[in-house]
Formats: structure tokens, C-alpha cells, sequence
């Protein structure tokens, strides 16, 4: 590729000027802004899932997790607190769930000090199970016309002092300012609810509904549930909870002494981190009857917002148009979300930046007289046992669910105010992200392409940090999400397009053959190149008889999730290094690197008859070198790895592989995929080295291996006796009794007989607790038990993956 764009270059240099060149680097930067915004717009069409590129939305979702942490605290209201049920009141009250009555005495103590409104984050959907009035229920029933009416009423007395769901409704219903939370729950959820609660519940709540949905505008006539149904339906997983088709109620004895309901579903990101909340579901209810509830319901926060403020049902309102909702009154607020009803949650600050109270000392009211007076309280579980921990941006550990319900009643409260309500991602903020893509596109890739490459340099990093601040600085101050990702992406792959272009066509020394080549292939093969080009410099190959390896390291994906960049750089160098060096020094020929994994053969470009053994001492030198950097890796606190090494004898095309323009020496062939396979099924078999027959055959006197299995790998047809590369030659009376225990129950498990397969499998397991192998055939003679294969199977065992 670098050769055909230098001809090209060649012929452009030939036009007059210099014209033609700058007009192809400003068309580099045409087509990268032209990508950009095809990208952009596919991504803020698509919704928050958009398929295929979920990772520029995870990054982008991360950059404004870092401005969240940059700005750290910002002013709250202090009218909003909050009370736990913590790990003091776990230990004093009672364990979770708590007697009801203690939900009681809270509400009184809150009440007596004036609080003006109480949130529950919690719902009451069953009776208290309580076994002191089980048993007086049982003893009224068996003394019925045995004792006198005076004893009789007595028990009823005790009974009803007792029952603590009766003592917590008529609090709520003294106090006249308790909202209850609930749960809307979809289609297959809501199976699970008992269908009376759910009847009961469905017509206190129908009175809760939200008060008005008005159409947006005064053009066509459309259908709200069908326009609201279109606007959630983007992602299936949204529409199912904004859509929701049962509820976890509360009990009709505390519902009805309640001010009013709200929901308190929140729907978390694609990674798991809650940064929008739903402000409006549709929940609908047919009931035995055949009655319709089909109706929009508000969440808990905004029904304490409504309530805290005492706004009466005319002056809220919720606008949709055809493509969703457009906007929300509440008195004197007025809310813009997403077409969904959803919002970009502004957190005042990391987890307790709202002041807490103990749930237990409000109940013994140990607090300053005045404390909770016209305040709105939002009670929910802060102890970590009751397990409503979220993620958010701060990504604190222990950041409760109650807190988020804090931040939204205060983002609502003051939703007016810049920088203190709701994250603004709108038309606004779109037109402002179209606009930076173009500068940092079309703009300044026509300065990069008059530009010297230095100056480019400088120039980028002064426009990255440039438009960081600004990004920074509207979300700050005037809480505005600005797209990071996209613009600066652009700024970046137009610089490094332009440049890049410049630099293949500008820089055309030749560089010395030594240099170019050291690169891809082993220093042997670049010695014999300098001892005679002619014969390395052209196509083509020969079979042969080699021995290659493929040796690739487990899990490494996982293990380069938890890692950043940089660390991921230098462990993955250090560990490709070693393991070169030590092929090297067994002669071997380095092919290639295939992300994390090594391929590697012996006996071309150097003769060796012993490429066999060879290929063995390599794999085994590799397992114990990695136990010392595994050793070293620990004791730095770093990641530890472990690896799969594939080893196949067998005739392959050996030779200068590739094109006129570049090439490599390397092999190919059905001999070179068998190793790739065999790499593989260490994985199934947990062993670290797996050597097919012929390379058994070539070294069987020099080290010790063990027969595992007779399969068929995918793709082929022919069995393969596998072995397991266990030692040196030296060393084998140490695996002695590990191998002839293995061979009696690999014949039983030939012979179909399985129960006492798996028994010998399990005496293995037991005197050698790391044998994978025998963890495999356990397992497999299970499967074979229960689905046994033909009466003439060979004992061959057909691989279902690569």
C-alpha cells in the first residue's frame, strides 16, 4: 500500500505546483468531517443503545462521569434530608425487614417536629408477618364460647395493639404527609404479584394518575398512548419498563391513609451506572370487570416536589407532540426531558452530600428540636445489607439509592436555576456539537494541511485543551452535556490522516533492508536474507516436515478490562518479550503475533531434525519462566496470566509468503490450523500444553506425556490422538502413578462404562486435585450417561468449538 501511494505521489508531483496536493489533504478532512457526522447523527437518532457503536456512547458516557468528578460538590438545597434505616438501626430495631412499628414511631417524630412532607423510597406490598398475633388469632378461635366476653375482648385488645400494619397506617394517616413509593413492573414481572393486590391497589392509585397530558401544538390529531409507545421504543428493555403492565403495590390499609404515590423504578445506563431518571410511566390495568386503567403515572420525586410545594392538579401538565413528550409543567417549573420522559440527573456531589439522619435516633429523637421543621424528608436503606447500592458518576461504593431520589427532587426543585437543574442534552447542545465537528473537520484540517507537522502538533493539543474547558465549562455552570467524544475524535483523525498522508508522501528514503525486515521476521531469517537475497526476495515456498506452536494467554480479555492502557502496554510487553527470547533461544522462528498469542515453527529457515524437540523444551520453558513472572507480578500487586500452548508435526508450505511489495517468512497449511486447534483445547481440557500424535511420536523419548483423548477437532474428519506435554524425560517418575490411573479410566470411559469412569476420574481428582483433564471427563461421562452414543462408538469425541 505504502509503494502504490508513493507512485501515486510520484505522479502528483509531476502536476504543476503543490496544488493537487493540498486539495487532496483538504478532501482527507471533507471525508473525515463527512464521517463524523454520519456517525453523530446515527448515534443521537438511535437512541442511548445505538447498535454497533455503544462504545463511542460508553465513552462519551464516561467523559461526563470525569466532569461530574472534576466539579465535585456544588450548592443543594438544605429543605431536602435525608433518613436511614442504617446499620445502628439494623442493630437496635431489628433485622431487615424491621417491625413495622418502628416505620411508626419514625413518622410520628417526624411529624411532631413539622416535617412537611415524608418520602418513603420503600413500598409495603405484605403483611407484616407477625407470630404474636398468629397466636392470639389461634387462641381467640379455640376459646370462642368457652370464656367470657370480657376475656374475649381482651384478647381482640392485645391483638389489635399488636398488629403493627394497623399502628403504621394510622400514623401515616395522623401525619397527612406521607408519599409511599411503589414499583410499576412489565409483562413478565407483573405475573409473579398476586392479582388482588394488585385489583385493590389499581383503583386507589387511578386517582394518583398524572394530572393532565396535553397535546403538543395544534396541527395533526394523533393518539397520546401510540406517540408515547413510539417515543419508548427505541430500546426494548426501556419500553418495557416505561410500559409497564403490573405494580408492586402497598397494602390498602397504608395506602389509604397515604397523601399520595409515586414510583421509584430508575432505569440504569447500558454499563450499569444510573445517570438518567423517568419521570412519567404508563401503566396499564384491566380488571375483572373489563375496566381500561390505561394511564400515565408520575415518580415518586415528582409527586413529593408537587406536594412539598402543595401545587394544585391545573398548574401541572405534561406535553407531548407525535414524537414524544416536548415538555413538563409543575407549578412554576418547567422541565424539558428526552421524547421518553427521561432526564440527565445533575448530582449535587458525591454519596452524603445530603445530611443524614439515623433512622433510630429520629425514632428516640435524639435530634435538636427543629431539626426536620418544613423540611422534605426522603426516607430509604442506607445500610449496605439492605443492598440498594447504585452506581453513579461518582462511582462511590456505597452510594444509596435514596440519595439518587435527593439529587432529583433537588434538580426539579430548582430547574430553573443554570448549573442546579437537570443535565441539558438538547437541540441546543446538538447544533453546538455539529458545530465544533465542522471546526475541528473542515477548519482546521485546511490549516493542517498548509501547516508544517509540528505546528499541526502543537495546534491539536491547544485546540484538544481549548475545547476541554469549554466542554467543562458549560456543564459546570450552565449544566449543558456538550459531546466530547465524537468533535475531538474528529480533531484527532483528521490531524493524524493529514499528517499521516504527508508523511508517506514527503518522507521516501529507502531504509536498509536490515531494518525494514528485523521487524517481522526472526534474525535468522534476515541472516540468511543478507547471505542470499535473491532466494528470500521473491514468492513461493516448499513443503516440508515442521513442527509449529501456537501458545496464546487465557482470558485476556477479562484481564485487559481491568487494566488501563498503559498497564495493559507493559504487561503484554514484558510478557511477549520473554517468551520471545526464549523461542529464540531454542531456535525457534517467530511468525507473527496475533493480538496476545505467539505463533512460531522450527526446522525452516534453519535445518533442524530435532525441531520436535525442540518445539517441547520451548512450550516447557515458557510454563516455568511465566511461573517466575507470575511470582515477580504478584508480589508488585499486578495481574497474573496463564497460558495455552498448541504443538503439531507434520508437512507444511514453508516460505516468503505475500506479494511483490511485502512478504514474510511463515508457513501454511492443514498441519499449521491442527496447531492452532490444539492451542485451543487446552481450554477444554485445562492443561497448559497439548501435542498431537506426530509430535508425540518425535519426542516421546526425551519427555514425558500422557494420552488425554481421541477426538475430531471442527472442521475435520479424521481423529486425533492428543497428549498432554507434562516434563522433562527426567522427571518421569513423578508423574508415573498420575499416568497409569488416567490410562484405566480413559479405557473405562472407551468401554462406555461410566460409572466407574467417572469413579477413577474422581479417585484423580482426589490424589491430584489440579487434574484437568480428569475435571473434563467427569463431566463428560455425565453427558454421555444421560445421552449415550452408538454401541460400536470408537471412543472418539467430536469438538463442538475451535
Amino acid at each position: 500500500m505504502k509503494e502504490r501511494l508513493q507512485q501515486l505521489f510520484a505522479k502528483i508531483s509531476a502536476l504543476p505546483g503543490t496544488k493537487a496536493f493540498k486539495r487532496i489533504d483538504f478532501g482527507l478532512a471533507i471525508l473525515v468531517t463527512l464521517v463524523a457526522l454520519v456517525i453523530y447523527a446515527y448515534t443521537e437518532t438511535s437512541g442511548r443503545n445505538a447498535a454497533g457503536l455503544r462504545f463511542i456512547e460508553n465513552i462519551e458516557a464516561r467523559s461526563l462521569d470525569a466532569r461530574f468528578n472534576l466539579r465535585g460538590r456544588r450548592p443543594h438545597d438544605d429543605n431536602i434530608v435525608i433518613v436511614g434505616l442504617d446499620e445502628r438501626t439494623l442493630q437496635r430495631v431489628g433485622a431487615f425487614p424491621i417491625p413495622r412499628n418502628a416505620y411508626a414511631k419514625m413518622v410520628d417524630q417526624l411529624a411532631k417536629d413539622r416535617a412537611k412532607l415524608i418520602v418513603f423510597d420503600a413500598n409495603f406490598p405484605l403483611p407484616e408477618k407477625n407470630s404474636a398475633i398468629d397466636a392470639l388469632k389461634r387462641l381467640e378461635g379455640e376459646v370462642q364460647g368457652q370464656t367470657s366476653p370480657a376475656v374475649l375482648q381482651k384478647i381482640r385488645d392485645i391483638e389489635a395493639s399488636s398488629d403493627n400494619d394497623k399502628i403504621f397506617a394510622e400514623s401515616i394517616s395522623r401525619a397527612g404527609n406521607v408519599v409511599l413509593g411503589h414499583i410499576f413492573l412489565d409483562r413478565e414481572r407483573a405475573k409473579s404479584v398476586e392479582a388482588q393486590g394488585v385489583e385493590e391497589y389499581a383503583y386507589i392509585l387511578s386517582a394518583h394518575a398524572f394530572p393532565w397530558m396535553q397535546k403538543a401544538g395544534g396541527g395533526r390529531d394523533f393518539d397520546l398512548i401510540r406517540a408515547w409507545e413510539a417515543a419508548t421504543s427505541k430500546d426494548q428493555l426501556e419500553f418495557n419498563q416505561l410500559n409497564a403492565s403490573g405494580v408492586y403495590s402497598n397494602l390498602q390499609i397504608l395506602a389509604d391513609g397515604a397523601k399520595s404515590f409515586g414510583f421509584f423504578n430508575e432505569i440504569p445506563d447500558p454499563d450499569g451506572t444510573f445517570r438518567r431518571t423517568p419521570l412519567l410511566i404508563r401503566y396499564r390495568h384491566v380488571d375483572k370487570s373489563g375496566n381500561d386503567f390505561d394511564q400515565f403515572y408520575p415518580s415518586l420525586d415528582l409527586e413529593a416536589v408537587r406536594h412539598f410545594e402543595n401545587i394544585k392538579d391545573q398548574s401541572i401538565a405534561a406535553y407531548m407532540s407525535e414524537n414524544g413528550i416536548e415538555k413538563m409543567e409543575l407549578g412554576s417549573h418547567t422541565i424539558f426531558p428526552d421524547r421518553d420522559a427521561t432526564l440527565v440527573i445533575n448530582y449535587v456531589g458525591p454519596y452524603l452530600t445530603f445530611k443524614q439522619f439515623s433512622m433510630v435516633d429520629v425514632i428516640e429523637g435524639k435530634f435538636a428540636p427543629g431539626t426536620f421543621k418544613d423540611k422534605l424528608v426522603v426516607f430509604g436503606a442506607t445500610a449496605i445489607a439492605v443492598g440498594d447500592l447504585r452506581t453513579t458518576p461518582f462511582h462511590d461504593a456505597d452510594y444509596m439509592g435514596v440519595e439518587i431520589h435527593a439529587n432529583v427532587i433537588d434538580n426539579i426543585l430548582h430547574s430553573g436555576e443554570p448549573g442546579r437543574g437537570f443535565i441539558s442534552r438538547s437541540y441546543k447542545e446538538e447544533m453546538i456539537d455539529v458545530f465544533f465537528i465542522l471546526a475541528f473537520g473542515a477548519g482546521l484540517g485546511y490549516w493542517f494541511s498548509r501547516a508544517k507537522p509540528l505546528m499541526s502538533t502543537f495546534g491539536v493539543l491547544a485546540a484538544l485543551g481549548a475545547f476541554g474547558l469549554i466542554v467543562y465549562f458549560a456543564f459546570s455552570h450552565y449544566g449543558m452535556w456538550l459531546s466530547f467524544v465524537i468533535p475531538s475524535g474528529t480533531l484527532v483523525a483528521n490531524y493524524a490522516t493529514i499528517t499521516s498522508f504527508r508523511m508517506i508522501f514527503e518522507e521516501r528514503e529507502k531504509r536498509k533492508v536490515r531494518k525494514t525486515f528485523e521487524r517481522y521476521v526472526s534474525p535468522g531469517v534476515i541472516a540468511l536474507i543478507e547471505k542470499d537475497p535473491k532466494k528470500y526476495f521473491k514468492t513461493g515456498g516448499e513443503s516440508k516436515e515442521l513442527t509449529v506452536m501456537f501458545s496464546d494467554i487465557r482470558s485476556f480479555t477479562t484481564i485487559s478490562e481491568g487494566l488501563t492502557p498503559d498497564e495493559l502496554v507493559r504487561l503484554l510487553n514484558e510478557y511477549l518479550g520473554e517468551m520471545t527470547d526464549i523461542l529464540f533461544r531454542r531456535w525457534g522462528t517467530l511468525d507473527k503475533y496475533i493480538g496476545d498469542a505467539i505463533m512460531g515453527f522450527w526446522g525452516s529457515p534453519f535445518p533442524q531434525d530435532d525441531h520436535a524437540l525442540r518445539a517441547c523444551a520451548c512450550a516447557l520453558d515458557m510454563r516455568a519462566r511465566l511461573q517466575e513472572l507470575n511470582m515477580k507480578w504478584e508480589a508488585e500487586g499486578r495481574k497474573q496470566l496463564a497460558i495455552g500452548v498448541g504443538l503439531n508435526t507434520g508437512e507444511v508450505n514453508v516460505g516468503n509468503m505475500g506479494s511483490s511489495k511485502r512478504f514474510a517468512w511463515t508457513v501454511m497449511g492443514d498441519n499449521v490450523n491442527l496447531a492452532s486447534r490444539l492451542e485451543g483445547i487446552t481450554k477444554e481440557y485445562h492443561v497448559q500444553s497439548v501435542v498431537s500424535e506426530s509430535t508425540y511420536r518425535s519426542a516421546k523419548d526425551h519427555y514425558v506425556f500422557r494420552e488425554i483423548d481421541r477426538i475430531k477437532v471442527k472442521g475435520k474428519t479424521l481423529p486425533v490422538t492428543i497428549y498432554e506435554l507434562l516434563d522433562w524425560g527426567r522427571n518421569e517418575s513423578l508423574y508415573t502413578e498420575r499416568i497409569v490411573r488416567f490410562s484405566e479410566a480413559l479405557t473405562a470411559y472407551r468401554r462406555q462404562q461410566w460409572d466407574e469412569a467417572i469413579e477413577l476420574f474422581k479417585k484423580i481428582k482426589a490424589k491430584f486435585p489440579d487434574d484437568g483433564p480428569a475435571e473434563t471427563f467427569i463431566h463428560r461421562s455425565h453427558e454421555l450417561m444421560e445421552a449415550p452414543p452408538e454401541p460400536d462408538w470408537d471412543g472418539v469425541y467430536a469438538m463442538k468449538t475451535k
